[in-house]
């Protein structure tokens, strides 16, 4: 064995090993692009009216309006403050299925959507007796 060798050998096995992990890194940035965030808005005219969830590049508003007949609408935002959003998906889950709610399905929202911007919709009448309510959503950034 010649004076170096092993030098070598072991620079070209941690050359080896940095692109395995290279590699890896190109092809897991990839898969975690289609992993959603999800998260749940509890509200409830007595003690939540308001409700946020806050990412840092990305933030999801909530709030109740009251209709004055005993029903209040949910509204919600969803910014786009740092991050690009591609979709969105948000349901209204209450206690109890309200009837005659607008919306009462899954909304979805497909982007691109991109900073500093917002989707916003809502669900209209939820009857007070069938709070508390959540919405819970679905995120993917890009």
């Amino acid at each position: 064995m010649r004076k170096g060798q092993s030098a070598v050998e072991y620079l070209l096995i941690i050359v080896a090993v940095l692109i395995v992990i290279g590699i890896s890194v190109h092809y897991l940035r990839g898969t975690t692009r289609n992993v959603p965030y999800y998260n749940q808005l509890v509200l409830d005219p007595l003690i939540f009216k308001n409700a946020t969830a806050d990412y840092g590049d990305v933030k999801i508003e909530a709030h109740l309006v009251d209709n004055g007949d005993g029903t209040y609408k949910v509204e919600y935002k969803i910014w786009a403050l740092k991050a690009s959003v591609r979709k969105a998906q948000l349901a209204l889950v209450c206690f109890n299925k309200p009837p005659d709610v607008a919306g009462y399905q899954v909304i979805t929202h497909e982007g691109p959507l991109e900073p500093v911007n917002y989707w916003a919709n809502y669900w209209t009448p939820v009857p007070e007796e069938y709070f508390p309510c959540e919405i819970r959503f679905y995120i993917w950034k890009d």
